[in-house]
């Protein structure tokens, strides 16, 4: 889940008082944000790494950790972990300082959404614990910040992928995103999405595909790429499991169209080997005829 919204400024005190060059890279950095809300990874990438080259021609710490952040993060949604994990390491040992070990969760969380990725599913886990807000059954004790939401949302990721407690994290998601303030569209849109797996668990194929709708008109609301390309995957797969070979073929398809166009290879080859079994379904039923 995409962090676009925490825009870490690198230094504090007014504009006017500011060097060009802090002002440049400000700048450098926020234009990066926006690419990047917009899955324009390259462009993103090329700005922060103006931003971090003119921070650390200053030695302004913040903002050469703020930078590595942010370009740990367009590595990791493209599935360079290397580079990703390169980054990290880097904003870990700057971290350290007492003045800027507030950094630190978001690190850990990005530490743990490679992980997931990667799905070290355990080592995910672990690294997530201190992220979660102390729980009294579902609801969480205290209103949940975002990076707080956003560590609830990949815990419930993780337990669908290992098959354990599902009903019981989404619920602790969606509890924490009635206590939080935050209203980005996009954590609504995971929930949705998480709703709609255990839907289909219980067999309700109509209800699922009518959340993973709304889930996909809200992702499209926020031009967000990944969440369209992801939903339209499960709708895919939703299809497979009621034998709509037509409709899987159409989902999978333009979700391969939205995948290539962000880059992201390794969802569109798993989108290719289910389209295999469709396309083959579609076969024995012209046959038949």
């Amino acid at each position: 889940m995409i962090l676009v919204s925490l825009l870490l400024s690198a230094c504090g005190g007014s504009a006017v008082t500011k060097p060009i060059a802090i002002q440049d890279a400000e700048n450098f950095s926020n234009n990066g944000l926006q690419a990047f809300s917009v899955d324009d990874r390259s462009h993103a990438r090329q700005l922060f790494s103006r931003a971090l080259a003119l921070y650390q021609g200053l030695d302004n710490q913040q903002g050469v950790l703020s930078s590595h952040i942010n370009l740990a993060e367009v590595a990791l949604s493209a599935g360079d972990y290397p580079t990703s994990q390169k980054h990290l390491q880097y904003a870990a040992n700057i971290a350290k300082t007492a003045t800027l070990q507030h950094y630190q969760p978001r690190i850990s969380l990005l530490l743990a959404q490679s992980a997931i990725q990667q799905q070290a599913y355990v080592q995910a886990e672990k690294t997530l614990q201190s992220l979660l807000p102390e729980f009294n059954a579902v609801t969480p004790v205290n209103p949940p910040d975002i990076i707080q939401l956003t560590a609830i949302a990949s815990r419930t990721k993780i337990a669908f992928a290992l098959k354990q407690d599902e009903s019981l994290w989404t619920q602790r998601y969606a509890k924490a995103l009635t206590l939080s303030d935050n209203s980005a569209p996009v954590f609504a849109c995971r929930l949705l999405r998480f709703q709609a797996t255990l839907l289909q668990y219980q067999g309700d194929y109509k209800q699922a595909e009518s959340h993973l709708q709304h889930a996909l008109s809200g992702y499209k609301t926020t031009y967000s790429r990944l969440g369209i390309a992801m939903t339209l995957a499960e709708l895919g797969r939703l299809s497979m499991l009621q034998s709509h070979w037509l409709d899987a073929q159409n989902y999978l398809t333009r979700s391969n169209i939205v995948f290539r166009y962000i880059g992201r290879l390794d969802h569109v080859m798993q989108n290719t080997q289910d389209l295999e079994k469709v396309d083959s379904e579609l076969g024995k039923l012209g046959s038949s005829k």
